[in-house]
């Protein structure tokens, strides 16, 4: 599809946005104030004073800092809704460094339309959550406080059109025409669209399994280079206090060099979540392995080895502190076969890391 065709369909879909329904009903509006503050300890001591390169939350090593900071506000009346969160923090100057500096500050700006009176068909436009993933930018809706290797190298947040239907409580799914992985703005080299899908199946309140994928373009100035992108996770309760998360996660890609040779990344996760029986505490345990051989996702420090090959591993225990205030605190600990972590001004095989994750949620919603 031509640049200008393009544009034209996102103009049509934000006029579409904008009509509002003759039908009366009560509107909806709510409010939440996220705050997300974070010290790490790497005995590596990196000499940067930063972790790793490929992961964009609790950036800084042995410091304090604040990951997040939100406001967002949400409308909705009957067959229209809307949604704008703004943000600041470490993750947002990590992970939409990219964008136009007055972007950097969106988590979210969207608003969508329900092109049916009796069945739940939406059409949203804008800036969204991603519909890739289970982890998402806010800490306190995850499981673990540091986000898995895989979470941190896929998109977070979208930009485009979603026409998205759910004909009854087991079953949903979606199409997406995105500006591009991980974009608000379309890349000024290339303005073509890319494109996803989202199935998502819940036979019973204790098993759901999603699949997400992606079709587009990826972020560099090679306007040829094609990225397609798979992403499956299924969430399951064991027992009443236990539940299980196991995903996997496939990408493929025309490498940039090399003749035009494919390119694929490989990455498993699994984790294992306990309530205790009065809901105050909270244990997480993560094992992940993350493989792209042909370093796609991101640029290494210093290029002696072949390729990238992480296992990564933590422990979590969380403890909820009242009305909104939760206190997690992880042990995490990442290894690989070649020299991959800062220490000191040198390069090791592994690294541990400790972190102390404070949040405080406040959410107010009012109908009328």
């Amino acid at each position: 599809m031509k640049a200008f065709k393009m544009k034209h369909l996102f103009l049509c879909g934000f006029i579409l946005l904008t009509v509002v329904s003759k039908a009366q009903q009560s509107d909806s509006f709510a409010l939440q104030l996220y705050s997300e503050v974070y010290g790490s300890i790497i005995p590596n001591k990196p000499f940067d004073d930063k972790r790793p390169a490929y992961q964009y939350n609790y950036t800084g090593a042995n410091k304090v800092g604040i990951n997040m900071a939100l406001t967002k506000v949400h409308y909705s009346k009957q067959r229209f809704r809307t949604n704008l969160g703004l943000m600041a923090g470490d993750y947002a100057t990590a992970n939409l460094a990219a964008e136009e500096p007055w972007a950097r500050i969106i988590y979210e700006a969207n608003a969508g339309v329900k092109l049916s009176n009796k069945k739940e068909l939406w059409l949203d436009a804008g800036v969204m959550p991603s519909h890739i993933g289970f982890e998402t930018a806010i800490g306190r809706d995850n499981w673990a406080a540091t986000r898995s290797i895989v979470a941190d190298n896929s998109p977070y947040y979208e930009t485009g059109l979603r026409l998205s239907y759910q004909p009854n409580a087991k079953w949903y799914v979606a199409a997406l025409a995105l500006t591009g992985w991980q974009r608000i703005t379309f890349a000024q080299e290339k303005k073509q669209p890319s494109f996803g899908t989202q199935i998502t199946f819940k036979p019973s309140s204790r098993f759901i399994i999603n699949h997400s994928s992606f079709a587009g373009k990826a972020p560099y100035t090679f306007a040829s280079v094609n990225r397609y992108y798979s992403n499956l996770h299924t969430t399951i309760q064991l027992y009443k206090n236990l539940a299980m998360f196991i995903c996997w996660d496939m990408g493929i890609e025309y490498k940039p060099t090399a003749f035009r040779k494919n390119a694929t990344w490989n990455a498993w996760n699994a984790q294992v979540q306990y309530k205790s029986s009065g809901s105050k505490w909270q244990f997480n345990a993560r094992y992940e392995r993350f493989i792209d051989r042909n370093t796609i996702l991101f640029e290494l420090p210093e290029q002696i080895y072949h390729q990238f090959n992480v296992h990564h591993a933590s422990v979590n225990i969380d403890r909820f502190l009242g009305k909104g205030f939760l206190l997690r605190a992880e042990a995490n600990y990442q290894s690989s076969p070649y020299p991959l972590f800062r220490k000191n001004t040198q390069l090791a095989y592994r690294q541990f890391s400790a972190f102390l994750m404070a949040s405080y949620s406040f959410q107010y919603s009012k109908k009328r």
